[in-house]
């Protein structure tokens, strides 16, 4: 291409209603005139409507038609409501309204072709029919959330005068579904995209546009195997799509807008004073992402690391902050840049009672946990005869069952409640006092330390899920933001006691 190009993604808290979409508008628009790269625009469905179409997806597939209906018609509204406000001029929001009035049409008929399936899977009784009707369900339906959003970002860029035109395919091709059980109705199922196949799709749908200086919105989340199916990225997978799709068209950068200022140093709900992080790495990202921290899916990296491709986070309600950049790591480290924590988690803990016996196993361990739909959140010892793992807590028992069956002579013990507090910094386990300071920032409040872990990354500390709140709090006031007390003048008390000893 000889034009730079920029992907932008907007979530579905960006294009909630029609304001706010017609300031989305106004942002891609100021990117075309300032940034010097030609924007490419992936967008989420309007926030709430992934809900409400799998609602939708639930009662065609249970065969409930009123509350089906009563569904589609708040569908409608909302859109119908949105283009009012995110259109100004007359005629682009006729042409509009008639664009989403097809698009309902279309998708009353999907819901219809869903209905017929059940019908026909059912009478078939077949259990491999029933399933794949099952598997293409949910994404048929689910992926008119983004198909209309793109119809309303698109018309409120041309109600600018900006030339744009709503991408009308799927952009990213997937793998097909390969599942063995019937999924519950009305729920989504992620497909892994195909990076050369999507590649190829890409410059098809979108390089004729960007020749041509018009601006394409395309969809996220959604996607289509090789064979036409529908599929979905899964939950929280648009901005996934839209690092996939930078990739692809060998972008320059990518930029996730969404209602946030960028990546914090904590959780501002639990710590007040935490701090913007201008950058950080894809490898401090992604451990922060696995650990819980929300702002970035933990997939979002995968596309673009190997490529070098940043990653931008910025607010759409606040367009003039630079965000948070995610890249490559830079020469310089620092200690700790982040404090997250990850709850509902126990530790497994698998000891070999014979200490002269053969080293234990831990393939076949993690083995055992994986047939159990368990992967290790964290592992934060081993030896020769002793596994420790922390898992999510809703898999312990299946977990548990599994090794005590299978693994003969081995003491398989378990503890719930816990929580993981991560300190994440490219340099944290290179400076040998950042981990005492830590364990003493937790000491000094006795939060006791189940067992921890360490990377070149940072280091992880397992305690009670009940002192969580309380351990980040004092990690982040002892490692990143220390509080400063509030010191007074020593004349100015000087004087207030004066006063007072007057006033007696």
């Amino acid at each position: 291409m000889e034009r730079s190009v920029q992907v932008l993604k907007f979530g579905g808290t960006s294009v909630g209603g029609g304001e706010r979409i017609r300031r989305v508008a106004n942002i891609i628009a100021h990117h075309l005139q300032d940034s010097g790269m030609f924007p490419v625009i992936v967008v989420s469905a309007m926030s709430d409507v992934t809900d409400q179409l799998l609602r939708i997806a639930r009662f065609a597939c249970t065969g409930d038609q009123e509350a089906c209906r009563q569904e589609l018609d708040a569908l409608k509204q909302k859109h119908l409501e949105g283009a009012d406000k995110a259109v100004h001029k007359r005629e682009g929001r006729q042409a509009l309204q008639h664009d989403l009035q097809l698009a309902f049409s279309m998708l009353e008929q999907d819901i219809s072709a869903v209905e017929a399936g059940r019908i026909a899977a059912t009478k078939e009784a077949a259990h491999e029919n029933l399933i794949a009707w099952a598997l293409h369900a949910a994404p048929t339906i689910s992926a008119w959330g983004e198909r209309l959003s793109v119809l309303l970002v698109a018309a409120a860029l041309r109600d600018l005068g900006v030339q744009a035109i709503a991408v009308g395919e799927e952009v990213i091709i997937t793998s097909d579904l390969q599942i063995d059980t019937l999924p519950s109705f009305g729920t989504v199922t992620g497909a892994d995209p195909l990076p050369q196949e999507t590649r190829v799709n890409a410059r098809r749908l979108i390089h004729p546009l960007i020749e041509r200086g018009v601006v394409p919105v395309a969809p996220g989340f959604i996607g289509r195997t090789s064979r036409g199916f529908i599929t979905t990225l899964g939950r929280n997978g648009s901005d996934y799509s839209a690092t996939v799709i930078g990739e692809a068209l060998d972008c320059v950068e990518v930029t996730i807008y969404s209602d946030v200022d960028g990546v914090l140093s904590a959780d501002p709900r639990i710590v007040a004073n935490t701090r913007l992080l201008p950058r950080l790495s894809y490898a401090e990202a992604a451990r922060l992402s696995w650990f819980g921290a929300k702002v970035l899916h933990p997939r979002t990296l995968i596309p673009v690391a190997h490529r070098n491709i940043p990653v931008r986070v910025r607010n759409t309600f606040r367009p003039h902050t630079r965000g948070t950049v995610v890249g490559p790591e830079l020469a310089t480290r620092s200690a700790a840049a982040a404090i997250t924590v990850r709850r509902q988690l126990a530790l497994i803990t698998v000891e070999n009672t014979d200490l002269f016996g053969a080293p234990e196993n831990a393939g076949q361990v993690f083995a055992l946990a994986a047939r159990a739909g368990a992967a290790p959140v964290a592992i934060c010892s081993s030896s020769g005869h002793h596994l420790a793992f922390v898992v999510e807590e809703q898999a312990v028992d299946p977990v548990i069952a599994l090794l005590q069956h299978d693994m003969g002579s081995w003491r398989v013990s378990h503890r719930r409640g816990l929580a993981v507090c991560a300190c994440i910094g490219s340099g944290f386990t290179a400076d040998p006092m950042s981990p005492a300071r830590a364990i003493t920032a937790l000491a000094r409040e006795r939060i006791p330390i189940i067992t921890q872990g360490a990377s070149d990354t940072g280091i992880i500390l397992i305690v009670e899920e009940s002192d969580s709140e309380r351990a980040l709090r004092c990690l982040h006031r002892d490692l990143i933001a220390p509080v400063i007390p509030l010191v007074r003048h020593e004349k100015q008390e000087t004087h207030e006691k004066r006063r007072e000893v007057s006033q007696i």
